[in-house]
């Protein structure tokens, strides 16, 4: 028999019930390659439909996966607060040095976030989120094993960038995939609440690590959640088209610039009270940063047509104000979290884990009063919440001012721990909706992004300025506030002064809320209308595989 009229069979699946095959007879060999081909096809096709099946299945706990990537980020990042001593006597910190186990994850955090949201906007927030989490996951493992300072501080930067892929793009997988109303008011309370969780149980778990083992399992254990996390979000995240074109080309300038500039000024804040806000090593680092911020916004205006960070964003009322709100709000969480620890441990006496202990009433109540907030705020305007939340925030910081070393935990630190969590709810989550409330599709990554920056710039800032107001208006001697056997009458009142520099942040705060931001309605009738009816239509539909030419994909939360 001659080539020409050989006969070649192959089996190809047929994608039926039964699960049979059937067989193409091919009576020229150029057609084995288009059959081969056809094959392959099904066989992807196959393949997609399964894995958007999973996908439809495991699209709830979306908002499970992203939120407790924010509750590890912000964990870790807490739970050096316990751990700061250990770790510097571990590995042979001088005092000088020590600052930078907490500053070296900070400022490529904070630097980063704007380019880590802008190319989750053009090229996926799944992509990124998912790149973040094996980034953070696989650096937090290698900064366990340290052996000295320059090695720590190395590896807890490139945690940092990990840390800086997952939140501004955790923020846009919610606000892409829920439409706004109540839904995405639940989850983004689902997503603060696990955030503010963090920031405590972080306390907690450092001391009860340290307790029972030691520093380097805070870092893996987060390495663990985060490759657990990895592997979830693959099948809990849909799959969605980048809003990207193979045209589209980023902003390499602006990135630059922008990463550049903000690494510089989060430096400056985060380290100016320890080196001296004047001082060779930090004023230049500020002037470099600013310079690189002016060439930045010129860039965006006047040279590229695709920007890192669109100024449209900054018209936004609803952000714009936002962002300066959360400037006054994370400056006077960061300065009452820190009195607190000063007044729990130097003024009560207590351990680190008796301190961690002490925080345990604030975590448990954070989550029960984000939970509640979620059901009531989609029904009424945020405004007086926000405003709600620094009054407040003020009271609990006063409470606490008035602590000495006979005060029972039971009175004034419990019930101000307490208020503190009702004003950090009426303010931070209603903030938080506030500035992603406008923003369009292609923006929500950027302006989650911002936002962070903005927590990021307002926390080292506002406790800068609180630690100033606490050690130069009390007379410490000629040691100054760092001397030790300093009597607790002194203490006492420096934190008070301290304290009162939080409430002070928190007139201010109410103040520019009141004149800036707008009071709007909790949700327009016509767009509720029209989101129910959306919904209505979906829930109807019977389960199939997840579109990726659609822009958003309703979820139940």
């Amino acid at each position: 028999m001659s080539s020409r009229d050989s006969v070649h069979t192959v089996e190809v699946p047929e994608m039926s019930k039964e699960k049979e095959s059937e067989i193409i007879t091919i009576d020229k060999p150029n057609e084995l390659a288009s059959a081969t081909s056809t094959i392959t096809q099904q066989e992807h096709s196959a393949t997609q439909s399964r894995m958007a099946w999973i996908q439809t299945k495991m699209a709830p706990g979306m908002i499970y996966v992203v939120s407790i990537a924010q509750f590890i980020d912000i964990m870790n990042g807490s739970a050096m607060t316990v751990a700061l001593v250990d770790i510097s006597k571990s590995l042979g910190f001088d005092s000088y040095s020590t600052q930078w186990i907490m500053s070296s994850y900070i400022v490529t955090f904070g630097g980063f976030l704007l380019l880590a949201g802008r190319v989750g906007d053009m090229y996926g927030h799944r992509n990124v989120f998912l790149i973040g989490q094996i980034w953070f996951g696989l650096w937090s493992l290698i900064v366990s094993f340290s052996t000295s300072p320059a090695m720590f501080c190395i590896t807890r930067a490139l945690q940092g960038i990990g840390a800086s892929m997952s939140v501004p793009t955790a923020l846009g997988l919610i606000t892409t995939t829920l439409p706004a109303g109540p839904k995405r008011t639940r989850a983004l309370s689902i997503f603060g609440g696990f955030g503010a969780a963090g920031a405590v149980v972080g306390l907690l778990l450092a001391g009860a690590l340290i307790s029972s083992m030691s520093w380097h399992w805070i870092f893996r254990f987060s390495s663990i959640f985060s490759f657990i996390l990895f592997a979830l979000g693959i099948v809990a995240i849909p799959t969605r088209s980048p809003i990207a074109s193979s045209k589209v080309k980023i902003d390499v300038g602006g990135a630059l610039t922008a990463t550049s500039g903000l690494i510089c000024i989060i430096y400056y804040i985060s380290t100016g009270s320890a080196m001296g806000w004047a001082s060779v090593q930090t004023l230049p680092v500020l002037a470099v940063g600013l310079l690189l911020m002016g060439l930045f916004l010129w860039i965006e205006t006047r040279l590229v047509a695709n920007p890192i960070m669109p100024l449209r964003i900054w018209r936004l009322r609803n952000f714009s104000s936002a962002f300066v709100a959360i400037l006054f709000l994370q400056g006077q969480f960061q300065g009452f979290c820190y009195f607190a620890t000063l007044i729990f441990q130097n003024v009560m006496g207590y351990t680190s884990m008796q301190t961690s202990l002490a925080f345990l009433a604030h975590s448990i109540a954070t989550i029960v009063t984000f939970t509640v907030l979620g059901k009531i705020l989609p029904k009424y305007r945020l405004k007086p919440f926000i405003l709600t939340g620094f009054v407040f925030r003020c009271a609990a910081a006063l409470m606490f001012g008035f602590v000495t070393d006979t005060t029972s935990y039971w009175t004034l630190p419990f019930l101000g721990l307490l208020v503190h969590v009702v004003g950090l709810g009426t303010s931070v989550l209603p903030a938080q909706i506030t500035a992603l409330k406008d923003a369009q599709s292609e923006d929500q990554g950027v302006v989650g992004a911002m936002y962070s920056t903005g927590m990021q710039l307002g926390a080292p800032l506002g406790l800068a300025i609180v630690t100033v107001i606490s050690e130069n208006t009390v007379d410490f001697g000629k040691d100054g506030p760092g001397a030790e056997n300093i009597p607790v009458e002194l203490l006492i009142r420096s934190y008070r002064n301290g304290l009162l520099g939080v409430v002070g942040l928190g007139v201010l705060g109410i103040i520019v809320c009141a004149f800036l931001m707008p009071n709007n309605p909790p949700n327009p009738h016509s767009q509720a209308a029209a989101a129910t009816a959306l919904e209505e239509q979906v829930e109807h539909e019977a389960p199939g595989p997840i579109r990726t030419d659609t822009p958003s994909e309703k979820l139940e939360v």
